[in-house]
């Protein structure tokens, strides 16, 4: 133990100074009492006037005192704790940019409510995350960002994407997931590779079977998130609400989208990844990081030591003294 504050050392002298007092209290109850006659009918009255009372005034007024004065000092103590080391990993994020992720059945957007999650995970990076990789992808896909430990640069591309107004038909998967193999490929660092993708439909283009036999070989697994309501809803083209502002067939009817799982859940399945629906967007919040966290490994523990503060519970031993000492006087 150690402390901070040394110099408040001296305010111990209060410690004899309180029984001093109380010496000299009791030493005048005393006297009052021989001089002063009580008649019989009056003890009960006299009984809180106790030797058992008066010593617990002073027991509670000593611990008061002397807790508040070892809080001055500010107290620490040296604890050790044995901490884990994990694995480093780096991650790739595949992020569905097609028109259908703009539907407003998730407030604000499908595609707002998962960047701005991404960006949560990016700002508080769980530990044993190491490097961050971003793919962009509808009909065709786009590295974005290879793999860097530059948090701001991927944050940069996000808010890139929520201001790009380009319309991007079409949904295609295995271009993402053959793009997010690339990425991996090309880092020659040796750490283990996590694939994460989020996207709100299924697949529309023909090279699905083909990404996954790639994953399947390289023993790389692909975490999956679907994010959409079960409702049929339509699309905008921009940020308005006014009634053009929708995607309409040749018709001129609005063209509305339903999210559909199977393929998800079949990426997640083939490469012994996880998937997790988010219906309200609310779910993104807790599903990222837990998947992100997930398997992680442990190669060793470190010893910690810090030091800890024990002026508050000092203090909290102070402030139950010292209301026992005001309920016994």
């Amino acid at each position: 133990m150690r402390f901070l504050r040394p110099d408040f050392l001296n305010w111990w002298l209060v410690i004899p100074v309180l029984v001093a007092s109380a010496a000299v209290h009791a030493r005048l109850v005393r006297t009052f009492w021989r001089r002063a006659r009580i008649d019989p009918r009056f003890t009960p009255l006299s009984r809180r006037s106790t030797w058992r009372r008066e010593a617990a005034v002073l027991g509670a007024g000593l611990l008061a005192a002397a807790a508040m004065v070892f809080a001055l000092m500010r107290p620490q103590v040296l604890l050790a704790a044995r901490v884990p080391e994990y694995e480093r990993q780096d991650l790739v994020i595949m992020l569905d940019r097609s028109v259908s992720m703009r539907a407003r059945d998730i407030a604000p957007s499908r595609f707002a409510r998962a960047t701005l999650e991404l960006r949560n995970l990016l700002r508080q990076k769980p530990e044993g995350i190491d490097r961050i990789g971003l793919v962009g992808f509808a009909d065709s896909s786009l590295v974005l960002s290879y793999l860097t430990g530059d948090v701001e640069s991927v944050l940069f591309y996000l808010d890139w994407l929520d201001d790009d107004a380009s319309v991007l038909f079409g949904t295609n998967i295995g271009a993402a997931l053959k793009s997010a193999m690339d990425v991996a490929r090309k880092d020659d660092r040796p750490t283990r590779k996590r694939f994460l993708l989020v996207s709100d439909g299924e697949d529309q283009g023909g090279e699905l079977e083909a990404a996954l036999a790639i994953f399947r070989r390289a023993g790389a697994r692909v975490d999956c998130i679907g994010i959409g309501s079960d409702e049929a809803v339509p699309i905008p083209l921009t940020a308005s609400n006014a009634d053009d502002s929708y995607l309409r067939d040749d018709a001129g009817r609005r063209v509305m989208t339903t999210f559909g799982e199977s393929t998800l859940v079949r990426v997640a399945a083939a490469t012994g990844g996880r998937y997790t629906r988010s219906t309200t967007g609310s779910e993104l919040a807790h599903a990222i990081p837990d998947i992100v966290k997930a398997d992680r490994r442990v190669l060793g523990w470190k010893s910690s030591t810090q030091y800890r503060d024990l002026y508050p519970a000092a203090l909290a031993v102070a402030a139950l003294a010292a209301a026992a000492l005001c309920f016994l006087i």
